[in-house]
């Protein structure tokens, strides 16, 4: 054995072999300190959610507008098509109609989830407390049935919400204010069905000051979400309205279909009278010319005024729109700033913690390593020298026997 040949090829080849099996030792060093040092690496956003309860109570609200809206959309319209040629019933169908869809944009869509709702159930609780058979037969005349049935519903509807959202406990105390708030808040055909907001009462009711009322908007997906519904309510709501107006100042004008039919055929008659003395009598054509302006110019007066009031009505809806957009926006703008300042202050602590831990990582593999090689060095060192020693006392008893 002791004579076999050794390779010095074979052998360095060999330890190559065994350096390259450790190469990886390095590579491994930094993936463990990147791990521990990165197991401390959490991204938690500071923006505070809102709870179940408000959450379930903000989409069920918002749902409720869509469908009480359509709801007397469908009771205004039986009405209209019931009592045709009752322009005053037509017209306080379309102002109910108008006036709703106004208030639920309003009310139903709220920074607060417990205001919108409190605030769309005294709406309703108004909209039942006017519908009473008296009341609603002097402004629908015999259809009044059909919005009470309507408005019931939705009274109905809306508690219902209410008794889902709120405890037990919880529910005869708003129950009871929202009653109240209604009674000393009546709707009437004279403020064209306009809502009192209920906000600053509520905020009394709950003894809340306004600065500390809204904790919390939600998180960034529920603010987007939220004006995301808001926008499209409202953007549906727009066209109908439109609609709706337009109709309403027919109505009010006088410029429905058949006297709108009947002025137009005036008009016509006054322009071929108009072209019959032009033709014949051309000697009185200034006269004829200044009757014909007399005869066209109330027509088209009243026309210009009524668009003219119109398009007045128009722009303080698309302000009032406008208005809301711009209030979300600073909201959505605030609440990003916000999360944006959070997530720089994360992400310097996150660097700083990385930073430090990379180092200590660093400094306990020094002290291993450093205690390792001073062992290997201790054993180097140690063993000849020892080997030695017992060597000498070996050949020193050998030499004197």
């Amino acid at each position: 054995m002791f004579g076999s040949h050794i390779d010095p090829k074979n052998k360095t080849v060999k330890r190559l072999s065994q350096a390259k099996g450790w190469s990886w030792l390095p590579g491994a060093v930094g993936i463990i300190l990147l791990i521990s040092s990165c197991s401390l690496v959490k991204i938690e956003s500071e923006q505070q959610p809102l709870s179940v309860n408000d959450l379930n109570t903000r989409l069920l609200i918002q749902a409720f507008a869509e469908e009480a809206l359509l709801r007397t959309e469908i009771a205004a319209d039986s009405i209209m098509e019931e009592a045709e040629g009752r322009t005053d019933i037509q017209k306080n169908a379309l102002q109910w109609k108008i006036q709703t869809a106004t208030a639920l944009s309003k009310v139903s869509f709220q920074t607060l989830p417990r205001v919108a709702l409190v605030d769309t159930w005294s709406y309703m609780e108004e909209m039942r407390n006017l519908f009473v058979p008296s009341t609603a037969d002097t402004i629908f005349g015999p259809w009044g049935s059909v919005a009470m049935a309507a408005v019931e519903e939705n009274a109905r509807r809306v508690e219902g919400i209410a008794a889902t959202v709120l405890n037990k406990k919880e529910f005869p105390q708003y129950k009871e204010f929202v009653e109240r708030y209604a009674r000393e808040h009546p709707l009437g055909l004279e403020n064209e069905f306009r809502h009192t907001p209920i906000r600053e009462s509520y905020l009394s009711f709950k003894e809340l000051p306004d600065s500390t009322a809204v904790k919390t908007v939600g998180t960034l997906s529920e603010v987007v979400a939220d004006a995301t519904n808001r926008f499209d309510f409202g953007a549906d709501v727009a066209g109908r309205k439109l609609a709706w107006q337009t109709s309403y100042f027919l109505k009010d004008q006088g410029l429905d279909s058949v006297p709108l039919e009947v002025r137009l055929a005036s008009v016509e008659y006054e322009l071929e009278r108009l072209a019959d003395v032009a033709s014949n009598s051309p000697e009185i054509l200034s006269e004829a010319i200044e009757n014909f302006r007399n005869s066209v110019y109330p027509i088209f007066s009243e026309l210009n005024a009524g668009i003219e009031r119109t398009m007045i009505g128009l722009a303080r809806e698309r302000a009032a729109l406008d208005l809301i957009i711009m209030r979300e926006r600073v909201a959505l703008d605030t609440l990003i700033l916000r999360e944006r300042l959070a997530l720089g202050q994360e992400a310097r602590e996150i660097a700083d913690i990385g930073v430090k831990n990379a180092f200590a990582e660093i400094h306990r593999m020094w002290k291993s390593t450093l205690f390792y090689l001073i062992l290997v060095l201790i054993i180097i060192l140690a063993v000849p020298f020892y080997l030695g020693y017992l060597t000498g006392r070996r050949t020193e008893k050998l030499n004197k026997n």
